[in-house]
Formats: structure tokens, C-alpha cells, sequence
């Protein structure tokens, strides 16, 4: 409730408003998760609260024909969870959701570093290194895009405890996230496996 009063002044900085507002929800959210976070909204100053739900508006703001009767997938990578949802006609035909997403991406680069360099970093750093460095794949140099450059990385030696510094390229990364995109493929392929074969060939 807190939050949404902030954004509400941030957005309305100078005058006093109700303002309707959209929120996006998790596929999986309950009625009751649902009724809790529009109470909050109103109870923050909202004059309307709207839910919607996240692979929705996702693909909205892709750009996706979501009204058309062909079918999208959208894989919404978050924070705690990723959403996979097969769109048709306006609506979610199939949807899957695990909880493997960014939060245990930056986990899997604090582990690997501990495992294969020795190295002891903290969140931060690991935040840096997934945006700066991070890659679902080791071969990138068979793509047409610019590859992501080397990074030093500060951390203390497991060992010692002394202040150490190495560098790591995107196709270790690569390798520290392999387990976990693995399991964002898995469920895509869940979704897949049960959508109707004629909006699967889409």
C-alpha cells in the first residue's frame, strides 16, 4: 500500500488525484491474492483499479496480435517468476509459471564464482555481471549480434579472504545459468504440450 501511494504521488507530483490505475498480476495469483491487491490500491488512493495479467500485458507492449485468432507465446522473465502463456483472441489459451527467473540467475553467478574462481561477491555484483555479461548461450559468435564484452570482477578469495579480481566472459556465465535456463526451456515446452496443435503451430 505504501509503494503504490509513492508511485501515485511520483506520477502526481503536484496535484491531489485518485487516479485509476492497471495493475499486473501473476497467472497463478488466487481471488484472494487478487482482492488483496486491489484493496491495497484503493486503500492507497486509487479512484479505479484494474488487474491484468502479466504475459497479457506483456505481449501488448511487444506488440503482439493478441486479438487475432492466431497464437503468441510470451516468456515474461522476472524477478521471482517467469511466465509463459500461449494468447489467443485476447486471452491466455495455456500458461505456465516456475519459479526460476532473475532473482536465482544472480544466485547461480554468486555460485559459480564461489565454485570455479574462488571467488566470494556479493548481490550487487552478481546483478552487474547478469546484465552486463550474462548470455543463454556459449556459442553467440554463430549470431549476427554484438557479443557482450569481458568484465572484472571484484570479490575476496574464498581462502585467504584477501581482496581478488578476475574477469569472466560471457560464455562462463553462460555456463552458470545453464541449469536454470534449462528449466525455463522445460516449461516452455510444458505450455507447448498443451496447447491446442493448431495455435502450437503458430
Amino acid at each position: 500500500e505504501e509503494m503504490i501511494k509513492h508511485f501515485i504521488k511520483k506520477v502526481h507530483r503536484k496535484t491531489l488525484a485518485n487516479p485509476r490505475i492497471l495493475i499486473c498480476v501473476p497467472t497463478g495469483s488466487t481471488p484472494v491474492e487478487r482482492k488483496a491487491i486491489q484493496d491495497s490500491a484503493l486503500a492507497a488512493g486509487a479512484r479505479r483499479v484494474q488487474l491484468i495479467e502479466e504475459p497479457i500485458a506483456a505481449a501488448i507492449g511487444a506488440g503482439l496480435p493478441i486479438s487475432e485468432a492466431t497464437g503468441s507465446m510470451v516468456v515474461d522473465i522476472g524477478g521471482g517468476t517467469t511466465e509463459i502463456a500461449v494468447l489467443s483472441l485476447g486471452g491466455i489459451v495455456k500458461d505456465k509459471s516456475i519459479k526460476v527467473a532473475g532473482d536465482i540467475f544472480t544466485s547461480d553467478i554468486r555460485y559459480f564464482m564461489r565454485q570455479n574462481h574462488n571467488l566470494v561477491i556479493g548481490e550487487r555484483s552478481a546483478e552487474r555481471i547478469k546484465i552486463e555479461v550474462g548470455a543463454a548461450l556459449e556459442n553467440l559468435e554463430e549470431t549476427d549480434k554484438e557479443l557482450p564484452p569481458n568484465w572484472e570482477v571484484q570479490g575476496r578469495d574464498q581462502t585467504t579472504g584477501k581482496p581478488k579480481a578476475v574477469e569472466v566472459s560471457y560464455k562462463e556465465i553462460a555456463r552458470a545459468l545453464d541449469t536454470s535456463i534449462k528449466q525455463i526451456e522445460d516449461a516452455i515446452m510444458q505450455a507447448l504440450a498443451m496447447t491446442p496443435p493448431e495455435l502450437a503451430a503458430d
